[in-house]
């Protein structure tokens, strides 16, 4: 079944994409609203909030001086993730931009020479993370009206990826001597771009990003008109008593969406941490294609993304039950 499966992969997905075509032309009208949810949802949360930080990394990383910024992380980094001067400087950025500037940073520094293939996908797997003003903002203050909670996430979340990092500092420890190649020894990052270049990659950028989001959002619209959601929470309240799988699902395909499922006066205070924390940091569908645009160009395959969020989101929710059992 298996090697069926191998063998015929691209025509059973072709398959499925004509019976995707196909439902939504036979009935077009919830997938178009899906499709404006979707896009209201990147031009009034993620593009005010990614558009600048986009434009200001892209000139930050054009100037000669940027890295020097981040030399104190240097020694630090490199012990604990082996990791060259970048380690710092993506981690900094991606935690107070959030998703995807990890990602996006990455596939920057290994386009124009500055890291190695090795040392990309080490950093990924502690440099993949949301940012204070979607965890603090937008989830715990306006959805929750929770700025205490917010701040457990958040700590946890961080904290998470970076011991996530732990786990992959080996990572293509084998290759590393031919993998060196890319790296020069000495490490520069002037691109020596015009404003113009600038504000054409970032647009570019926040465009795909966009598009990403709003095919999730059609997307979540077509499995949920299968009823498949609704199978599985039903499996899950009349096996194990756990009424809130539905929202996880739904955060796994799209993380803002999860989030305000989540809005149910009948989760205890400790459970919402630990859900939210687990849906942060796994980032969801939506963030897994937007962060994939990005590494494909370093040809990180998402299989290893994907492992590396799902060891994260285990470590996550570990913290975030303990740091809830003691805070909450």
């Amino acid at each position: 079944m298996v090697s069926f499966f191998k063998k015929n992969y691209e025509f059973i997905f072709c398959i499925i994409v004509f019976c995707v075509i196909l439902t939504i032309s036979l009935n077009p009208e919830p997938y178009i609203s899906s499709t404006f949810v979707g896009l209201k949802v990147w031009a009034t949360i993620v593009l005010p909030s990614l558009f600048v930080f986009f434009v200001l990394t892209k000139l930050f990383m054009g100037l000669n001086s940027s890295l020097k910024l981040f030399n104190f992380l240097d020694k630090i980094f490199y012990k604990l993730f082996k990791v060259k001067k970048t380690g710092g400087y993506v981690f900094f950025m991606s935690a107070i931009s959030g998703y995807p500037i990890g990602a996006k940073l990455i596939s920057e520094f290994y386009l124009n020479g500055t890291i190695s293939q090795v040392e990309a996908k080490r950093l990924i797997s502690f440099c993949s993370t949301s940012g204070p003003m979607f965890i603090l903002g937008s989830v715990a203050v306006n959805m929750f009206n929770d700025y205490k909670l917010g701040i457990i996430i958040l700590i946890s979340h961080l904290f998470s990826s970076l011991l996530n990092g732990l786990f992959y500092r080996n990572i293509g420890t084998r290759f590393i001597q031919n993998d060196t190649k890319n790296t020069p020894n000495n490490i520069s990052v002037s691109t020596k771009k015009s404003l113009n270049d600038v504000m054409y990659d970032t647009i570019i950028s926040i465009l795909m990003v966009g598009g990403y989001i709003t095919l999730s959002f059609t997307l979540l619209e077509f499995i949920t008109r299968l009823s498949i959601f609704s199978y599985i929470q039903n499996f899950f309240e009349n096996t194990l008593n756990f009424a809130s799988f539905e929202s996880i699902l739904k955060g796994m395909v799209e993380l803002t969406n999860g989030c305000v499922s989540l809005v149910n006066p009948n989760i205890s205070k400790r459970v919402l941490c630990i859900l939210l924390t687990a849906l942060t940091s796994f980032g969801g569908l939506s963030i897994h294609l937007q962060s994939q645009m990005f590494l494909s160009k370093v040809k990180i395959k998402y299989s290893y993304f994907l492992l590396t969020k799902v060891t994260q989101t285990i470590i996550s929710v570990l913290i975030s039950g303990v740091f809830s059992m003691i805070f909450l």
